[in-house]
């Protein structure tokens, strides 16, 4: 596969390459330079715009089908009386669908790699295999409340055989988080990642109630809990860490763990930090994550980027900060957090995970500041073609492996099942 003629564009330094050619074989980039020997399939890059995927770094997939569902609540509500009560009502195939519809939702705004840390697993597994994405897969476990052994060892089982099924698909344990599970369940997990040499995607101090909560009652923040228990550690998946304390910033730094910070997520609680301006500071490995469509209501790592950007700027009252040139690094910083050393640099010898992008619409004109235009002005129309593993996924704006009218038949199907109130006690306690 070669792209002909296109402009590549560097999130990490800002550069501009134009009029190049990209040869790609397998999945990686073979290639790069002017005026090269066509080969194999043409994608035509003339007035395209060649970034790398972007990496959607924490996120509930199959929550798409809870999309719209808990709307203008408070934490407490949307986890109590919403969220952990539709959740009881999800069957392994709503998972499957859910994902599909997610990953679709994903690949049309360029997203080429997530995180994702849900239930049923082996459903999700299928799903992103056949949507052609690239993903790492954490099956969530609680260590607590009822059926939690069963749930535990249904996750086990799935690490164990799924780990090495697929090149594009890798696992990671998911722990639930310090305020869900105990101390010894934590240490447990922790126990099975070192057995399985397997990574760890876990939430923590995503709301200040935890961090109050966590002082109070075991005079430890959250990620002092993961320090002690040994979760925080290199290849930790830590999402969100939004209320870490200066301290948390410098123990995280040490351990190697990355964080996935949720923007969106967090303003539609009405919770503006400064996170993202002490992340940065600290220089802690960051990617983005778009949390699950009921928190946040697309699956847009674009969306998220300038969201974070602009929150970051009112968290403090100051414009200069979370500049362009910080922000749009996080794009596919993921990748790193996630594991793959180099992802997002378009390289020769790099994977070729990569999207072209048509400028020619009135929302990226003029091109004062391409750059700016990447970060602020994009849209979901200018995602042309989507490459992951050296394959198209997307050819210009349509899904190739995935028949959408059948997904959202499936998809509103599923809907009225699993939005009721079977039950008024959630399957745990926020």
């Amino acid at each position: 596969m070669i792209i002909k003629n296109t402009t590549i564009l560097s999130i990490y330094d800002l550069s501009i390459r134009r009029n190049m050619d990209v040869l790609i074989e397998g999945n990686r980039i073979k290639q790069i330079g002017k005026n090269l020997a066509e080969s194999g399939e043409l994608i035509e890059g003339k007035d395209h715009y060649l970034i790398p995927g972007m990496v959607n770094t924490h996120a509930h997939t199959a929550m798409t089908l809870l999309r719209g569902a808990a709307e203008d609540a408070n934490i407490d509500d949307w986890f109590n009386k919403h969220i952990w009560v539709y959740e009881q009502n999800l069957s392994p195939d709503d998972v499957y669908i859910g994902t599909l519809l997610g990953a679709a939702e994903m690949l049309l705004s360029g997203v080429t790699f997530v995180a994702d840390h849900y239930f049923y697993m082996d459903k999700a597994h299928q799903a992103y295999k056949e949507s052609g994405m690239r993903a790492d897969l954490a099956w969530a476990v609680f260590g607590a409340g009822p059926g939690w052994e069963e749930q535990y060892d249904e996750a086990l089982r799935f690490s164990k055989e799924y780990r090495n099924k697929e090149p594009r698909i890798t696992v990671s344990l998911g722990p639930h988080s310090p305020y869900i599970s105990p101390d010894s369940f934590l240490e447990k997990v922790v126990e099975k990642s070192e057995e399985l040499n397997l990574k760890m995607h876990i939430h923590v101090s995503e709301e200040k109630g935890q961090l109050d909560r966590s002082l109070r009652e075991k005079n430890r923040t959250p990620v002092e809990v993961l320090k002690d228990t040994g979760v925080l550690k290199q290849g930790t998946i830590l999402a969100h860490a939004y209320y870490a304390t200066d301290k948390d910033l410098v123990l995280i730094k040490e351990s190697g763990a990355g964080v996935a910070h949720c923007a969106k997520t967090y303003m539609k609680f009405g919770d503006v930090h400064n996170f993202l301006p002490r992340a940065l500071k600290a220089g802690i490995p960051l990617g983005l994550g778009t949390d699950g469509a009921c928190s946040n209501n697309s699956m847009s790592i674009f969306e998220v980027a300038r969201d974070a950007a602009l929150m970051a700027k009112c968290s403090v009252k100051e414009p200069e900060i979370a500049t362009i040139s910080e922000i749009l690094p996080l794009l596919s910083g993921g990748g790193e957090v996630l594991g793959i050393k180099g992802y997002g640099i378009i390289e020769e010898g790099a994977l070729a995970d990569l999207v072209l992008i048509d400028p020619r619409t009135p929302n990226m004109v003029p091109d004062n500041n391409v750059f700016a235009n990447l970060l602020y002005s994009l849209g979901e129309k200018n995602i042309d073609t989507v490459i992951v593993d050296g394959k198209v996924i997307v050819s210009k704006g349509k899904l190739i492996n995935l028949d959408l009218k059948e997904l959202y038949r499936q998809a509103n199907a599923s809907v009225s099942r699993i939005i009721k109130q079977s039950s008024n006690i959630p399957m745990q306690k926020y």
